[in-house]
């Protein structure tokens, strides 16, 4: 006889104060209509409910932080370091845009001029393997609502405290590890690093990276795909690209057909004398964007850039790269915890930085000490399968 039966049994066998009671409760249960007890299945999820599930909050506000392209990108990787390092599955999102706040970095006038710029900004969120919801905000008060009633749910960055308050009383000359006024500060980076080893990397939309394997197929096979910025911007000239030194270093590797270089610069930053080289091609001249630049980075057997801020890309991709500074500027080391330029711990042996002025040679030397040491590992992209 069963487990079951042998209970059953005893129970009829039992006295009646026990009978009763357990005859009423089934009669009682028989009774109840189906859809109750359906409706009794959600108890479990709404329960679960009442407690959300905590994620991390990326807050950029417009008006405050600083609106270079390269500064975004850093602020994506800090927020996906934050969700792994916290095992969280997703990340949120909140951009402010209140233009009575007082707080304008230098770089606002940028996103003021071209509309364009500022979605280029927005879309990099893309960049994020994992986002979930993203909130506008055009009133600081909307979202320090916002902010103080989901406090409790998230991890913020910046580390603002339950009751900061917009606008923010900033002092731009200062960093601080808590992320602002500078969100893209490297503290997070290296405080994962050291504790792991390794940072997680950022991901990219496979139609993007589908885009950038035909491009390349197109316009630069069976050459490999060497990937250069070069930069001319009025705005910071000491952070520019030599042009004599570039038009003669790609002159010389002209003959070369094992690589060809696709440059990434702005429309306006075209050198025309350029395009006649045929070891030269401008992804521009085939309408691309700023994200079909980045794919283009991505999948490039190496890169080499002037004082630019996508040279962070291929750092948290690790990927190899060249950056090439002709001065070192304290307050971006110092943002990057690399105030003497020998930080940033998290670099690989092939990614590499060089700074002061080059010539032709420079270019020539740095170009072939990476070329060689990346055939001698016999380094793959993993990005061109």
């Amino acid at each position: 006889m069963s487990l079951r039966a042998e209970v059953l049994n005893r129970v009829k066998r039992g006295p009646a104060w026990l009978r009763e009671p357990l005859r009423a409760a089934w009669r009682g249960w028989t009774r109840i209509e189906p859809a109750v007890l359906g409706a009794l299945h959600v108890l479990p999820h709404a329960i679960v409910r009442v407690k959300p599930e905590r994620r991390v909050l990326g807050i950029y506000h417009l008006q405050e932080h600083a609106g270079h392209l390269g500064d975004m990108v850093d602020f994506l990787e800090i927020l996906n370091v934050l969700r792994v390092g916290h095992g969280l599955r997703k990340i949120d999102l909140c951009y402010i845009d209140d233009a009575s706040n007082p707080n304008q970095p230098v770089s606002r006038k940028r996103l003021d001029a071209s509309q364009e710029y500022k979605e280029m900004m927005l879309h990099l969120r893309v960049l994020l393997p994992c986002v979930g919801a993203v909130h506008h905000f055009d009133s600081d008060a909307e979202f320090e609502r916002f902010f103080r009633s989901n406090f409790g749910r998230y991890v913020c960055w910046p580390r603002y405290g339950y009751l900061h308050t917009w606008p923010t009383a900033h002092n731009y000359m200062h960093i601080s590890d808590r992320g602002y006024p500078f969100p893209n500060v490297f503290t997070p980076l290296d405080d994962y690093f050291a504790a792991r080893g390794e940072l997680p990397t950022l991901t990219c939309p496979p139609a993007l990276l589908e885009w950038a394997r035909d491009f390349i197929h197109k316009h630069v096979s069976p050459a490999l795909p060497v990937v250069v910025q070069l930069r001319f911007n009025p705005d910071s000239p000491s952070r520019n690209t030599d042009a004599e030194a570039w038009t003669l270093f790609l002159q010389r590797m002209e003959d070369r057909p094992e690589f060809k270089f696709v440059v990434i610069s702005r429309r306006e930053e075209i050198l025309p004398e350029l395009r006649q080289l045929k070891n030269v091609v401008y992804s521009k001249d085939h309408a691309s964007s700023v994200m079909n630049d980045l794919a283009l980075i991505l999948i490039s057997h190496f890169s080499m850039f002037p004082d630019a801020g996508f040279v962070t890309l291929p750092w948290f991709y690790g990927l190899p790269t060249i950056f090439l500074g002709k001065q070192r500027h304290p307050f971006p080391h110092q943002r990057m915890n690399d105030e003497h330029g020998t930080g940033l711990r998290f670099l690989t042996p092939v990614q590499r930085r060089r700074y002061g002025e080059y010539s032709v040679d420079t270019l020539e030397r740095e170009f072939w000490s990476l070329w060689n040491d990346l055939a001698t590992a016999g380094w793959t992209n993993p990005y061109m399968q």
